[in-house]
């Protein structure tokens, strides 16, 4: 009897180590919906993204984005229902954490300034969702059959993994001289189930690992603005 339990414990550890080991290099992906809150205000021109690009967006057509050399970054904004949920540690750790990603970005092709000027675009930023792993059910449906079971249950009724957390935000550029909207988005992503990163007990690495992919779809995206 001791012996099956271990063979089976050792299968189980297994299948754990080949499925963090199979995953895909993305840690996270893009839900089904997003809903919008109220931060940018006019959400009219925004439409149904396609491919690779976020769930809405908008692009002025008329944006010079070859005029812009700086940018003015307001203090990214907690704009969800998960706010009364955070503790003030936490919520500082991921305001803080989308904020040095996005400068970190883009500080390679843009100087950031304090004060609108000439060449300078506004970026606005909201977190409207930030919702942690739980971290002991999300390491249990991982590696327990009828955990994942469960997992694959739900990822096919919902979209998304069992005790995985997700995260979305809104995003605006501006002319910070004008106010024009020069783009837009609304963008939700939630955790894979295998990452490979061996990072589950990271309540918010989900989260984060959110934030590093958009800050580098928007540094990828101006980039390819300026080309065009």
């Amino acid at each position: 009897m001791e012996n099956n339990k271990k063979v089976i414990f050792a299968e189980v550890m297994f299948l754990a180590v080949f499925l963090f080991l199979i995953t895909g290099c993305s840690s996270t992906f893009q839900t089904r919906k997003v809903t919008t809150t109220t931060f940018l205000g006019d959400y009219s021109q925004l439409e149904k993204g396609s491919d690779d690009e976020a769930q809405l967006i908008y692009i002025n057509p008329q944006a010079d984005f070859n005029a812009y050399t700086k940018i003015l970054m307001d203090p990214v904004k907690f704009y969800s229902d998960e706010d009364s949920k955070l503790e003030g540690e936490d919520k500082k750790r991921i305001v803080d954490y989308l904020d040095a990603t996005i400068k970190e970005q883009l500080e390679t092709d843009y100087m950031f300034v304090n004060e609108p000027s000439a060449e300078t675009m506004r970026l606005r930023v909201a977190i409207t969702e930030a919702k942690g792993s739980k971290v002991v059910m999300d390491t249990i449906s991982s590696i327990i059959p009828i955990g994942i079971a469960l997992g694959l249950v739900k990822k096919v009724a919902t979209g998304t993994n069992l005790s995985v957390g997700k995260a979305s935000v809104e995003m605006e550029l501006q002319d910070s001289q004008t106010g024009q909207r020069l783009a837009a988005a609304v963008d939700e992503r939630a955790g894979r189930k295998y990452t490979g990163k061996f990072d589950k007990f990271d309540k918010y690495h989900t989260v984060e690992d959110a934030f590093d992919f958009w800050a580098k779809k928007l540094k990828k995206r101006l980039a390819e603005f300026r080309t065009q």
